[in-house]
């Protein structure tokens, strides 16, 4: 009699510390699900910030402002207040108007070199690529994007870019692409006024002749870098053909070491979802 009493109270216990458990997991599902609705406060660029200003400035000056967005769109590394640590750092590049601020876009002073802002220990390397390569021009200063090549195994790949259209590939042998860099930071996108003369006055060189690459498109993208990866984007820009790939807080990267065949062919179940209607 005794041990049908006790096993009743330990399952009568079981049963109360199982509902108590339940009880606290939706608990906390609920304070997750409402904490991703819950409207939280960020820096954005109110008027374009040059680069070199530092967060101080920009708020004095009222070059940022206070925006009220839900919490599941804002990034984990945006600024929400200037804080003491944060005032007297400067823009790493200019920021354009309804940009969020990130703490990324935002260094010390003493790493700004002719108008840049360069993370310490870090190098700027600048490539030359077509608005396409560059995800539409969605790609802005402290955007982390991958960097991918696409070259051949078997020859030399003499494809060329054609900004106003697709590349015309010209290698008979196989072509991959192969991630080079996983994430990497975007100091400034746009073009100097010098670039823009040099490319006016390409195109106006080029004009004469109808075989001439199209110049129009072309976006300036420049990254901070160790020194490691500055040489993996220098070889990538005088030997390569780069493409961009915007980077979100959960996106999934790594170094990629496979080699992965040019149009790899179907077999099976891959074969029939591939095919519409299959």
């Amino acid at each position: 009699m005794k041990r049908r009493i006790l096993t009743i109270g330990l399952a009568v216990l079981l049963a109360v510390f199982g509902t108590a458990g339940v009880l606290a997991y939706v608990h906390q599902s609920n304070v997750r699900a409402l904490a991703g609705h819950k409207a939280v406060s960020v820096l954005v660029a109110a008027k374009e910030i040059p680069s070199g200003t530092s967060a101080r400035a920009a708020l004095a000056e009222g070059l940022v402002s206070s925006q009220t967005l839900p919490a599941s769109s804002v990034p984990s590394d945006a600024v929400r207040s200037i804080t003491a640590s944060l005032a007297a750092l400067v823009t790493s590049a200019a920021i354009a108007p309804g940009q969020l601020l990130l703490l990324p876009m935002l260094v010390t002073v003493a790493q700004t070199t002719s108008g840049m802002a360069i993370p310490a220990g870090m190098e700027a390397v600048t490539l030359q690529l077509c608005l396409t390569e560059t995800v539409a021009d969605s790609i802005h200063a402290g955007s982390e994007v991958a960097v991918y090549d696409t070259y051949s195994s078997s020859g030399t790949l003499t494809a060329q870019p054609n900004c106003s259209g697709p590349h015309q590939q010209q290698d008979a042998g196989a072509v991959h692409t192969r991630i080079v860099l996983p994430k990497v930071l975007v100091l400034s996108v746009g073009e100097s006024a010098a670039g823009q003369a040099s490319s006016s006055a390409t195109s106006t060189a080029f004009s004469q002749s109808s075989s001439a690459p199209s110049a129009q498109g072309t976006v300036m993208v420049t990254f901070a870098v160790f020194q490691d990866n500055a040489e993996r984007l220098i070889q990538l820009s005088e030997a390569g053909l780069p493409y961009l790939a915007l980077l979100t807080s959960s996106s999934q990267t790594r170094q990629d070491n496979s080699v992965v065949p040019q149009f790899p062919p179907l077999s099976g179940a891959a074969a029939n979802a591939a095919v519409p209607g299959a």
